[in-house]
This record gives structure tokens, sequence and C-alpha cells, in this order.
């Protein structure tokens, strides 16, 4: 049997061109301001974390995969905290009013492997010391979570979400074995970007 193509879960309903271009093995061109939140984000994942899994004893990072033979991939993931339920830690800037679609896509590949009718979505506000804003925040009806500069959502398994989000991928598989890159995005995501220098440079 052939190798089947592999896919990550938080790429799921983002921007084609960027999981072709990972695909195909290019290398990662990170802006700077963006590492700067990537490593505040990875703090704010490791403190919040540390609280579900001694709390309420969570697993970290549970590594799922599922696998489609008959479409030839396979989608990996990480679960930020398991139990019964997965939850996925979101660092942002600024807390958003409604989840977005892309995160909303990516909880719901961990619903679909969980077999977990709900998950929840914990947006957390970006911060140098994530202990300070975790201080402020109020578990006392956990999984439903409160706090200033933080933000929970309860998310319901979306059967049809799970299948646009296969049938994406399915499409960029298309391409890659085509050796074409899918259209991009082209929108305000261009600029956190690690492939942008590609697109950028080819003029299109």
């Amino acid at each position: 049997m052939s190798e089947l193509l592999e896919f990550y879960a938080s790429e799921a309903m983002t921007c084609p061109r960027r999981i072709y271009f990972r695909l195909k093995g290019y290398k990662e061109k990170w802006p700077e301001f963006v590492r700067v939140r990537l490593e505040q984000g990875v703090n704010t994942h490791n403190v919040l974390g540390e609280v579900l899994k001694r709390r309420f004893g969570f697993e970290l990072e549970k590594h799922i995969v599922l696998k489609s033979p008959r479409l030839g991939l396979e989608i990996h993931g990480r679960i930020d905290a398991y139990r019964n339920f997965p939850i996925e830690i979101k660092g942002k800037t600024s807390l958003p009013r409604i989840p977005y679609e892309y995160h909303l896509a990516q909880l719901n590949v961990y619903l679909r492997w969980a077999e977990s009718e709900y998950g929840y979505l914990y947006y957390v506000k970006l911060h140098e010391e994530p202990k300070r804003i975790l201080g402020g925040i109020d578990f006392s009806r956990f999984p439903i979570v409160k706090g200033r500069n933080f933000k929970a959502f309860e998310v319901p398994y979306d059967e049809k979400l799970f299948k646009e989000t296969v049938k994406q991928f399915y499409k960029i598989k298309m391409y890659y074995e085509r050796d074409i890159p899918p259209e991009g995005w082209r929108d305000y995501t261009c600029k956190f970007c690690p492939y942008y220098y590609l697109c950028s440079t080819n003029g299109d």
C-alpha cells in the first residue's frame, strides 16, 4: 500500500497554498513579530495546560491520527488537553467574539477522533507573563471557564464540517500530486504565513 499523505488538524480549513508548500518541504520563514507571538502562545499553553492536568486530570498534548486509506491521506494532531473530551487552547492578541472557523474545524477533527459530542475552545489573551492572566480565571464551573482576559466556547461535533475538512485536504492532495500550487487566500493572514516569501516572490 502506498504511503498516506500526512495533513495536520491545525491546517483544517486554512489556506490551501500554505499547506501545499509545507507538504512540498519548503523552508518556513516566520516574520519576527509572529515568532514573539508563537513564544507567548507556547508559554500560555504550558501554564494553562498545567492547571488542567493538575486540577482536572487532563492528558496534555495527546497525539491522534485519523486514517483514510481510500482517499490516500491521514490527519495528525495534538490535542492540547484531553479527558473524555478535547480542549483546544488559543493564545490571541485580542479575544474573538465568536470562534474562528478554522479553530472550529481543528477542534472538530479532535471531536471526531474522540467520538465526543462536545469539546471546548479556550481563547486566552497573550501576555509576557501568562500566570498573571490565569490568576484572574474562575474555574468553579469547569469546563465552562470565565475570566477578564479569557473566553471559553462549548462546541458540538459537526459532521458536515468534518466532511468539508477532509474534502479540502483531498483537493490539496490532488494539487500536490500534479505539482501545481493551489490558489492562496490572499488576505490579512498572509503576513502571518511562514511561506509568504514564496507567494510574494512568485508574483502570484
